[in-house]
């Protein structure tokens, strides 16, 4: 499915990036855009999200991180997402605090499921499933 790219909401600077909407679990009516992100190792959602869609965080493993300069402490758990028609189990750090209007998607939680084409010069990316899912 192509994605053309958009503005990050609560950005500072207006510029377009390579971000699509996610549906977490069920949650259908209230997509999340992520920022597509080959930096990131994770997925990376806001923390009340997980306790908005019933996924229960206590005893989820923890780390600390720095995500655009800023500390958050993320709990690691498995969520069902829905990107481009495809549902699929996936790891994601929900962290807390998230002071960003979008959440993050990585390597581990996106890429490895999906094969990505991004074309920066004209604004647009292409999300396909792996064979696998």
């Amino acid at each position: 499915m192509r994605y053309v790219f958009v503005e990050l909401p609560g950005e500072r600077t207006p510029l377009i990036r390579p971000a699509i909407p996610v549906q977490v679990e069920d949650l259908a009516e209230a997509p999340q855009l992520c920022l597509v992100d080959t930096g990131a190792t994770t997925n990376r959602f806001a923390g009340w999200l997980a306790e908005a869609v019933g996924i229960d965080l206590s005893g989820a493993p923890e780390q600390e991180l720095v995500v655009g300069g800023v500390r958050a402490r993320a709990k690691l758990a498995r969520a069902d997402l829905t990107i481009a028609g495809t549902r699929y189990d996936a790891p994601v750090s929900f962290c807390d605090p998230w002071p960003f209007a979008f959440s993050l998607l990585g390597q581990e939680g996106f890429l490895r499921f999906f094969r990505v084409t991004v074309c920066a010069a004209d604004g647009w990316l292409d999300v396909t499933p792996e064979a696998e899912l």
